[in-house]
């Protein structure tokens, strides 16, 4: 609990709802909103005589003007028996200028910093003043989440003002915060960002005490980021167990597809998980990344291919696996070590070398792969110094991708990759 309350109570033309407020909070210090001037709020709160009589007079039947009530009426803080050191005044010379409120409370904010540091309890009473003052308040608690928010509620004689038997009752800001965080959170989403997003909703549950049903939702939904964004930078193991434990329908689908990219044979389903991670990588107009996964997926193709069908593996070629009269050719390729490695363009060469199928389809479309492995050799994320841009990711994925579509149609690949949820995670 803090040690001090401190309490911002717009005032207006009736001064019960303000002494109510007051007493019922009972706060250490108190900072009264008001309008300046001869005819403002001001003299309500510490001015002489009666400031807070009821000045309004109405004519009756015996033609005598009558006041609406109580003419008598002293001032608010002799109503409270507050000493000078107990309250400050905020004035406001133009009460219906909603910016001029806000700065003047921006001044409030920053005199409690200074005056109570972080022990303190903030209360913000907008009962009072107008519609600018009263505005700004609330936008001013709502910036603040440890600040309280407050109303006055009672019955309305008329359409004026709130009249004595009100009751001081604290607003709930939670639905406020709660869709201001979900319009950030869907925002991280719709860029895949689950990191960032997992931090928002982390904040949530580390400044709000939330409903149960509704904690167990951001609790859920953390998981889902979390889980999303370990598998957006390929630990697959770990994305599977997260998803695995967070479980339900929505989320099946995706467990079968890392299943699948996690299994021995899983080969080409990484491929499609590279491509899929490129468009995302796109999304956050992150291309040179981007190129860089596509041109790793085309690599990874023939890798698979020599791999499942040739038992051959790029990083350390057996010669023996090789037909003999193609022996000589790969043995010249053989490293300081003794050992053969094949990049990208090599593995395709000896895929057609094999008569291999893709091999074929290599051919057919080699021009225009390698004019896209071109542009990702300029990126700077690679040999070059050019930063790629929209443009050149749509031709290079046009060109890697209709490349690898065509493998996997010749080659029957069906694979379970999907794209990840946006702000339908939040659903899920």
């Amino acid at each position: 609990m803090a040690s001090k309350r401190v309490l911002i109570i717009s005032v207006g033309s009736s001064c019960a709802p303000v002494v109510n407020a007051c007493r019922e909070y009972d706060p250490d210090y108190i900072y009264f909103f008001c309008s300046g001037g001869p005819k403002g709020s001001t003299v309500t709160v510490d001015g002489p005589g009666d400031p807070c009589g009821e000045s309004r007079k109405v004519q009756c039947e015996c033609g005598k003007m009558v006041p609406l009530g109580n003419p008598n009426g002293k001032a608010i803080v002799y109503q409270l028996g507050l000493e000078k050191e107990c309250y400050e005044k905020i004035e406001v010379d133009e009460p219906d200028d909603l910016k001029g409120c806000f700065d003047a409370l921006s001044v409030v904010e920053k005199k409690i910093a200074e005056r109570f540091g972080d022990d303190v309890e903030v209360i913000a009473n907008y009962t009072g003043g107008t519609k600018s003052m009263s505005a700004a308040l609330v936008l001013k608690a709502i910036q603040n989440e440890d600040w309280k928010l407050s109303l006055n509620k009672g019955i309305r004689k008329d359409l004026i003002k709130v009249h004595c038997g009100d009751v001081p009752v604290l607003e709930d800001k939670l639905g406020i915060y709660l869709d201001y965080y979900i319009d950030q959170i869907k925002i991280f989403l719709q860029r895949h960002d689950y990191s960032a997003a997992d931090n928002t909703l982390s904040e949530i549950t580390k400044k709000h005490s939330l409903p149960s049903d509704e904690q167990r939702r951001v609790l859920r939904a953390r998981r889902l980021c979390q889980a999303f964004h370990a598998w957006d930078l390929f630990n697959h193991e770990a994305a599977l167990e997260m998803l695995r434990i967070v479980g339900g329908e929505s989320v099946s689908k995706y467990i079968l597809a890392l299943v699948a990219i996690t299994k021995e044979n899983g080969g080409y389903e990484q491929v499609q998980d590279l491509i899929l991670n490129a468009e995302r990588r796109a999304v956050q107009e992150r291309y040179d990344d981007a190129v860089a996964r596509l041109y790793r997926a085309v690599e990874m193709v023939a890798q698979v291919r020599l791999q499942s069908e040739w038992g051959i593996d790029v990083s350390n070629v057996q010669l023996y696996l090789i037909p003999h009269e193609l022996q000589e050719k790969y043995k010249e390729l053989q490293n300081t070590d003794g050992r053969i490695q094949l990049a990208l363009r090599k593995s395709y060469e000896l895929l057609v070398d094999l008569d291999d199928p893709v091999g074929t389809v290599w051919q057919d479309n080699v021009n225009r792969v390698l004019s896209a492995l071109n542009k990702r050799n300029a990126s700077i994320l690679a040999h070059g110094t050019v930063s790629l841009n929209k443009r050149d990711y749509d031709q290079v994925r046009e060109d890697l991708v209709g490349f690898i579509n065509k493998v996997f149609e010749l080659l029957q690949v069906k694979t379970h990759g999907l794209q990840f949820p946006e702000e339908k995670l939040l659903e899920m």
